[in-house]
């Protein structure tokens, strides 16, 4: 027998103001789920992380240092060079969307009719419009 998934499966067990973080450390999460780092992992390199510091208005080491903790406390999963956001903390900052993801998990499957798989039929329109020949120059 398996138990369901619930929305607090997704999300984090801890909130994320218990985690403490500094305005330079949420900026620096902020600016990689803004990046798309949530979706897929990004590579940070040293130019990436002087725009990082630009964007957020805070010292290039101050981003490593950022960064470092954020890998500390498994907000941010690091491979090399490439970082990505934990997407329990995405969930916990949206949990209508973690819902949503529940929910599409038990919908049933969306089953072809038998028209569907019939041809699809041009309009007049469009059959005319193919037996028309038009001079390319």
């Amino acid at each position: 027998m398996t138990v369901p998934i619930t929305v607090e499966d997704l999300t984090m067990e801890h909130p994320i103001y218990t985690l403490r973080l500094t305005a330079a450390q949420r900026s620096t999460l902020d600016w990689l789920t803004c990046k798309g780092a949530l979706y897929t992992p990004r590579a940070v390199d040293a130019k990436v992380v002087e725009e990082m510091a630009e964007d957020c208005g805070i010292s290039v080491s101050t981003v490593y240092e950022a960064l470092n903790r954020l890998t500390n406390l498994l907000l941010v999963h690091r491979d090399g060079v490439f970082y990505q956001v934990n997407p329990r903390f995405f969930f916990a900052q949206h949990p209508e969307v973690a819902q949503l993801a529940l929910e599409a998990l038990q919908a049933p499957d969306i089953v072809p009719d038998e028209r569907a798989h019939q041809p699809r039929r041009a309009s007049p329109a469009a059959v005319r419009r193919r037996r028309v020949v038009r001079s390319v120059g």
